[in-house]
């Protein structure tokens, strides 16, 4: 009797484990995309800000990881990465930044992604008698802004524009720099520049941030044979190859789901 009863204690010890390891790798199975959350450090161009914290909401979800947004103008960040900032990602607004890191061995060939084709637009806080192409010949054109083409891919765009045109040199003691192309479009705004070249969808977003329709006497949308495509690369940088979530990302900008929300936003996809 007393043999049968350890007999009996040690079968409801040994199903009370094997019960407990169960739950655990359920657990494990079903819940390991929340225990293994993680945050991805991204560094973005100034117009693709907003649309990147509309796709961060949607990544969370799909994901359960974070995106941590830091923007600012492709050239900042270009020299911020080369000085170690801790970024996992970059999504420049042009090919060439991640295409250099590329060739220098600090960001992977494998990630490298045109998410996005930009397009340039100009706005006019003043009316031309024809065209709104038209502004840039205006005498009442006192500021034109556009973003510093030295380390703004839509800011090299504009001058393009202006040099095709043969209008560089004779514009340049009118010609505002933002540091970005967001500062840019805040000088139209503010009413500091009569005019200036920006990002397409930097209208979109700024309607959405400001819950109202943004009014400009006039908007021309830059043919694009006017200045050299703009393609926005994103790439996983070196130090992040090891990190899931960073490629998890890369595979969700890629997705459908992020293509709609960047083509919502104003740009093109490929």
């Amino acid at each position: 009797m007393k043999n049968r009863k350890t007999a009996n204690f040690y079968c409801r010890v040994c199903s009370s484990f094997f019960a407990v390891h169960l739950i655990f790798l359920c657990c494990v199975l079903f819940g390991s995309e929340k225990a293994l959350a993680d945050e991805v450090n991204v560094a973005v161009a100034s117009n693709f800000k907003y649309t990147l914290q509309k796709i961060s909401a949607d990544f969370k979800v799909a994901t359960g990881h974070d995106l941590k947004i830091s923007s600012g103008s492709s050239g900042k960040l270009f020299a911020q990465i080369k000085h170690g900032a801790p970024y996992d990602v970059f999504l420049s607004a042009d090919e060439k930044l991640p295409d250099l890191l590329i060739r220098d061995k600090t960001a992977s060939s494998e990630s490298a992604y045109i998410y996005a084709l930009g397009k340039l637009v100009l706005i006019s806080n003043i009316e031309p008698e024809s065209g709104c192409e038209n502004v840039i010949y205006s005498n009442r054109l006192k500021h034109l802004a556009i973003a510093n083409s030295e380390i703004a891919p839509y800011g090299l765009a504009a001058k393009q524009v202006l040099q095709k045109l043969d209008l560089w040199q004779q514009l340049q003691s009118r010609l505002v720099r933002g540091e970005n192309i967001a500062q840019t479009l805040q000088f139209v705004l503010t009413k500091n520049a009569q005019a200036g070249f920006v990002a397409r969808s930097m209208l979109n977003t700024a309607m959405l941030n400001m819950g109202r329709q943004i009014d400009f006497d006039c908007i021309w949308d830059v043919p694009t044979g006017m200045y050299s495509a703009i393609k926005q690369k994103m790439v996983v940088l070196n130090k992040a190859k090891v990190k899931p979530a960073a490629w998890m990302f890369i595979q969700y900008m890629q997705s459908e789901a992020a293509k709609k929300t960047i083509e919502s936003l104003g740009y093109d996809v490929l």
